[in-house]
């Protein structure tokens, strides 16, 4: 599953370029990273039955406070996110909250690629994340 992700990442970076209104709503500069990362589901108002669900995927690109992530499973806007991320460069990893702002299939079928907004909370750990993009 890793290896089509990374093929099907190479060719989202390449098309998925963003829509403007998408480009208006960030707050903070994205940086294109390949970094692997485990989702779990913590709240899925459409879907409940995935809440619990652990999903293997890979970013496309990070922000401080924000990512865009390649994955096999459709998660809805508005669903909420553990997320692990693993940071490769920087030899750590990374706990933090999410919701996903939106979701749509890639013209890969079965390929869905989200927009997630971090969030603080209790056992985030948004401060050091924040740090790699001073």
């Amino acid at each position: 599953m890793v290896t089509v992700l990374r093929c099907l990442q190479r060719q989202t970076r390449k098309q998925a370029m963003p829509m403007p209104e998408e480009e208006e709503r960030r707050s903070a500069t994205r940086l294109l990273r390949d970094e692997n990362v485990v989702v779990k589901i913590l709240a899925a108002p459409d879907r409940p039955e995935l809440v619990g669900t652990e999903v293997e995927c890979s970013t496309v690109d990070v922000s401080a406070t924000g990512l865009r992530l390649l994955l096999e499973t459709a998660i809805a806007a508005g669903s909420r996110l553990g997320l692990e991320v693993d940071v490769t460069e920087q030899g750590g990893r990374y706990f933090l909250g999410g919701e996903v702002m939106w979701s749509r299939e890639t013209e890969a079928a079965g390929i869905y690629l989200i927009g997630v907004q971090l969030l603080e909370g209790n056992g985030f750990e948004m401060e050091g994340w924040s740090r790699l993009f001073l």
